[in-house]
């Protein structure tokens, strides 16, 4: 009895989809934050018991994952991976931890500064990782793409699979914080299309 083949291996061409291949895109992320969100709500919510709280943390939890998306392919369940996330910040916020972390910047260089310039310039940028560093995780993040990545709070919004007003306020929050740690008076007006 001869081999019956229906296709040849050769005719077969197997395409990861285009989140696998590399970085996922923004509209990809959009898409993964509105199914995933629900399902970070309910598992904050069954530890921290509050509605609130819960949808902060979901929050959190996808303001990581942005950060991870470069490397979310290498997970097999990213819907999994947020929920363990978002159980952890929740537990986190029950044991009154608030872990940190570091948004590094990039210098921009100058023609040929001089030394004293340098220096200035070395100082005020450690200052400022130093005040970025003190900022929880969220605000970091939140910090970082509005003033570095330049988005818009509708499009943070649509990111995150929140509203542009809760965008606003944590935004808000964050600069308030900034604000403080530079010494600008309690209550000023900071520009905020800066």
């Amino acid at each position: 009895m001869g081999h019956l083949s229906f296709f040849s291996p050769q005719s077969v061409t197997l395409q990861p989809p285009a989140c696998l291949t590399g970085m996922m895109t923004d509209s990809e992320f959009e898409i993964l934050a509105r199914e995933l969100r629900p399902q970070l709500v309910a598992s904050a919510r069954a530890v921290v018991h509050d509605s609130a709280t819960a949808e902060d943390v979901a929050q959190d939890a996808l303001l990581k994952l942005w950060t991870m998306r470069a490397d979310l392919d290498r997970y097999h369940n990213v819907s999994a991976l947020g929920k363990i996330m978002a159980r952890r910040m929740a537990l986190n916020i029950i044991r009154g931890n608030t872990p940190g972390s570091t948004v590094e910047i990039s210098e921009a260089d100058a023609a040929t500064p001089s030394p004293e310039d340098e220096y200035l310039h070395r100082e005020r940028g450690a200052y400022i990782d130093s005040v970025l560093a003190s900022l929880p995780p969220a605000q970091q993040t939140l910090i970082r793409l509005r003033h570095i990545e330049g988005y818009d709070n509708a499009r943070i919004a649509s990111l995150l699979g929140t509203s542009e007003g809760a965008v606003r306020t944590a935004v808000s929050r964050a600069r308030r914080r900034v604000a403080e740690a530079f010494g600008i008076v309690p209550g000023a007006r900071i520009n905020p299309d800066y």
